[in-house]
């Protein structure tokens, strides 16, 4: 299982494996045309020291950075404030959003860990920062192309892991009162973290942290600001956000971790639900989870999207699905299988909330999953 341990280091330091840098800076170089930084604001870079680029935005760029005052790697995200000559005011409330989210999340070991924010106002550009613990040198949707170039895709016990950490940093955020919308691999950051037992250090586990509130919302707001149908990518968008329903709920983020799931456990590295238009996206979810659910669900009265609940009615009622022909039992168990079952539940009022799908038996096996690397052993067979 070398594949399974690419990130998964035994010979360098906590602070920055070998392995480690090599991982950020090929994700870097293959990801983001190299060009000439964007200058910080003197606060940020006083006390940062930039080092490589982790990603790029339409309004801004993320950068691992060396903090001169904690002495630990973070991950500073700049938002400019001015485009084409305008301020760029749906940017700015993302990062509002964003920071307001991460600060109600702050102290979750699943949610990437908001250490400050900045505003530049002495060049009066507008430009914002937010600072997070660095988590990783790269998101899921990489991570995944990773494993489908260097080997296998991920075993039932790795998939396990991950579902249990991302199901926790869900959990964790609807507990805080904050609904993601965006539940995507993009924002996923895997990474590793050492495991210590009795005080000694016996080896490393992977790490995945979920990140990218900017489209949150307060899980308690009465009135949704109506985004909620397009806040999430068409392959990742809850049946109900198909039909433009303001009627959800935490249960959105659950369908994004169930296709994100199926896609661990199918190792394309592809979206699970894949097509070029919405309605194909939306047809090709219905014949694989059923179209009985959404059918039944009580909402259908209410939705936005009258021509498409009508279809539903006419033609899909009798669609029950072929999931498990897709993830038949040598490839997930019984128990692995309830889960993804119940985070792809087309009706909403019937779908697993992460706390009950933590709840289910599939998770009470203890256990690092397959990427575990013990100190002085090499990679996993």
């Amino acid at each position: 299982m070398a594949a399974a341990s690419a990130l998964v280091v035994n010979g360098g330091t906590a602070m920055e494996p070998p392995e480690e840098k090599k991982a950020v800076a090929a994700a870097s170089a293959a990801l983001v045309p190299a060009a000439v930084p964007c200058p910080w604001s003197a606060a940020v870079a006083e006390r940062y020291e930039r080092r490589e680029k982790l990603g790029q935005g339409m309004f801004g760029d993320v950068y691992r950075a060396w903090d001169r005052v904690d002495g630990r790697f973070v991950a500073v995200k700049r938002l400019a404030g001015r485009t084409g000559g305008g301020f760029v005011q749906a940017g700015i409330r993302d990062f509002a959003r964003e920071a307001m989210s991460l600060a109600a999340c702050r102290g979750h070991p699943s949610v990437v860990e908001l250490l400050a924010t900045y505003a530049d106002s002495a060049r009066g550009d507008g430009d914002c920062f937010l600072v997070t613990g660095y988590a990783g040198p790269m998101n899921l949707r990489q991570y995944m192309a990773l494993r489908r170039r260097e080997g296998p895709p991920l075993d039932e016990d790795e998939v396990r892991d991950a579902m249990r950490q991302l199901l926790a940093g869900v959990r964790g955020a609807h507990d805080a009162g904050v609904l993601h919308r965006d539940v995507v691999p993009e924002n996923v950051i895997v990474g590793q973290e050492d495991v210590v037992v009795g005080g000694v250090r016996v080896g490393r586990k992977m790490v995945y942290r979920i990140c990218g509130f900017g489209v949150s919302e307060p899980a308690a707001q009465a009135e949704k600001d109506g985004s909620g149908p397009l806040a999430s990518p068409a392959p990742y968008r809850a049946p109900e956000l198909f039909l433009f329903s303001n009627d959800y709920d935490g249960r959105v983020d659950t369908w994004g971790l169930g296709c994100i799931m199926a896609e661990l456990l199918a190792g394309t590295g592809e979206p699970f639900f894949g097509g070029k238009l919405d309605t194909e996206v939306f047809e090709r979810m219905l014949r694989v989870v059923g179209a009985k659910g959404i059918v039944n669900w009580s909402g259908l009265e209410r939705v936005a999207a009258t021509d498409r609940a009508d279809y539903l009615r006419k033609h899909c009622r009798k669609e029950r699905g072929c999931l498990r022909e897709v993830f038949p039992r040598e490839v997930l168990s019984p128990a692995g299988f309830k889960v993804l079952k119940g985070l792809l539940q087309s009706n909403p009022e019937r779908r697993f909330t992460a706390a009950a799908a933590l709840r289910k038996p599939w998770f009470r096996r203890p256990g690092f999953g397959g990427c575990f690397v013990p100190c002085g052993g090499g990679a996993s067979p």
